[in-house]
């Protein structure tokens, strides 16, 4: 097994360290209230979301490819896996935990088994419209589960019909001061970020300084908050706070993985572990291209996986890399992945001597820390420009995206995979085809519609701009005789195959048949420029030997031996 951490490790000098250093404690201010909200979205003990995000990171940092990911709980599969595993447990019970340690242990598996086998182009199964969209529905779909805790209602559902239809229910128990406490943290939550960046710059601090106190701000709002119920002076008791933690002997789970519960996290573990490696490894791979440096897809599954399996003992819950925490780690100075193990260290020290302050953390403003985070991952902007460039593609991430809101994001996610595989079908069914000819005083051949070109007319040169196979052979061969009606004087049909990678069973039998239809007709069928892996294909049947004459080198070379005598000077 590759060990990247002995490629990094060894080089690491002294000015990575303040790098490094630097930005450990900026995540970890980051991580903390993310930790703590998103196990508290997947139904689990808000302190399990703190023990995933210290084993797992050590272990990325061994394993991982990637410089700067920073590794930890995810909205997303927070929220799968709570959709996962409402149906077999209660929240928050030892049940659902060791249901969601085993759902993390499955998951883990199923990435470390892709990458031990090379399977990172698995990683292509999804198109970007449809992840766009996933990532947009499932963060809508998050934002609205979590109004409930903001307001300190009980306003519950697994997708948007359910929340609709329970608002009535949540209206009814509404009250003004949880309600007020809820928006105003979320608006100073708000303020708290970016926007308290220029202000800050304007107090005469500089864009670092100011970019670090307003990534310290929501923590000090939250404890403020906390403070603020802990002393009374809001003794209302629908406002409620994390509480008393557990120790730190909780943190070790046993996965339950009976055959029942096998057979109904299988699907559910492989799409958790697909969305946040997904998600993970676009976000590496954009910061990797920014600083000259290289992710391996292969390698990342392994990490992930391996990350995922240890969040399954301790913890319990899925974790992935993160937009906006690896986003931070790379803007804060890190160099290598020791910034990683820095904040594991930071996380840890954390959970030993802060868990008190910890345990005052209110729920609405950890409710109000999910909706802000996910609110970023919305960019409809995405979808209007998929629409541009392919209305297919804005179609595919539209439909991805209501998929989502109506069925959940676990077969939302399904939808997904099928839209993508649907989007290919569509395309390739309907290949580009081309009627062609040679550009004068040249061996080169170009679309006619596009190029001024001259042809014998005794000869019908097509290129075939697509790999032949069951789904298009048939229209591939239409448009081939609409051609040749507009063509009547041909005698030779040339198939130019240099855009052809592959050919099935089933196009070669089409083949076969439209060669002996062109027959009877007096046309002859030829083929050119055929690519090596494509005539092995054709030598397994008897298809080249009832071939009239040789598969040609290139289209000049079919035409100068095809051509009418009568045209001689062409032929020249």
């Amino acid at each position: 097994m590759n060990l990247p951490i002995l490629n990094w490790l060894p080089n690491y000098r002294r000015e990575h360290l303040t790098g490094d250093l630097g930005a450990s404690i900026i995540v970890s201010l980051l991580l903390i209230p993310q930790g703590l909200a998103y196990a508290q979205l997947a139904g689990l003990p808000a302190i399990t979301g703190l023990y995933a995000s210290i084993v797992p990171v050590m272990i990325y940092a061994l394993l991982g490819s990637s410089m700067t990911q920073s590794v930890g709980p995810m909205a997303i599969t927070s929220a799968m896996t709570a959709a996962a595993l409402a149906p077999l447990a209660s929240s928050g019970s030892s049940n659902y935990i060791a249901l969601a340690s085993g759902l993390t242990l499955l998951s883990g598996l199923f990435l470390f088994a892709f990458g031990a086998f090379k399977l990172g182009k698995l990683t292509r199964i999804l198109s970007i419209p449809v992840v766009q969209g996933f990532s947009a529905g499932t963060a809508l779909l998050i934002a609205i589960s979590q109004t409930g805790a903001l307001l300190s209602t009980n306003w519950r559902g697994d997708n948007l019909l359910n929340w609709m239809l329970a608002i009535p229910q949540a209206l009814s128990n509404l009250s003004l001061i949880p309600v007020l406490f809820g928006l105003a943290g979320m608006a100073l939550l708000w303020l708290a970020g970016k926007p308290s960046i220029t202000p800050l710059q304007k107090l005469r601090f500089s864009l670092s300084t100011a970019q670090l106190i307003s990534r310290t701000l929501p923590i000090l709002i939250l404890i403020l908050g906390g403070l603020i119920l802990k002393l009374g002076f809001l003794n209302v008791a629908s406002l409620r706070t994390i509480g008393g933690l557990p120790s730190a002997g909780s943190s070790f789970i046993t996965p339950q993985l009976g055959m029942s519960a096998l057979e109904q996290l299988l699907l559910p573990a492989l799409l958790i572990g697909l969305a946040g490696f997904l998600q993970s490894i676009t976000i590496a791979q954009t910061v990797a291209s920014e600083r000259n440096e290289k992710v391996d897809t292969n390698q990342e599954f392994v990490a992930l996986g391996g990350s995922n399996i240890a969040a399954a003992f301790v913890g319990g819950m899925p974790v992935s890399g993160g937009f906006s925490r690896t986003a931070v780690n790379a803007s804060s100075g890190a160099r290598t992945p020791m910034a990683g193990v820095m904040t594991a260290g930071w996380m840890l020290l954390g959970v030993i001597f802060f868990a008190d302050a910890i345990s005052l953390l209110p729920l609405p403003l950890l409710a109000a820390t999910i909706i802000l985070a996910t609110a970023r991952m919305l960019n409809p902007q995405s979808f209007w420009i998929a629409w541009r460039i392919d209305p297919r593609d804005g179609a595919a991430w539209l439909l991805t995206f209501v998929a989502v809101l109506l069925i959940g994001p676990i077969n939302g996610i399904a939808v997904g995979v099928g839209v993508s595989l649907l989007l290919f079908i569509l395309r390739s069914s309907k290949p580009h085809i081309a009627v062609v000819g040679r550009v004068a005083g040249t061996e080169h051949f170009r679309n006619a519609l596009h190029f001024k070109v001259e042809m014998p007319a005794n000869i019908l040169a097509i290129r075939i701009d697509e790999s032949l196979y069951f789904g298009n052979c048939a229209q591939v061969i239409e448009q081939c005789q609409k051609h040749l009606l507009s063509h009547t004087q041909a005698k030779h049909l040339i198939l130019i195959l240099s855009a052809v990678n592959s050919i099935d069973v089933s196009a070669i039998a089409a083949l076969r048949e439209f060669r002996q239809h062109l027959a009877l007709t007096g046309i002859t069928l030829h083929l050119a420029e055929v690519k090596g892996p494509v005539h092995e294909t054709l030598l397994h049947s008897t298809f080249i030997s009832e071939l009239a004459g040789p598969i040609f080198l290139s289209p000049h070379a079919a035409v100068v031996a095809l051509c009418d005598e009568k045209e001689e000077d062409y032929c020249i």
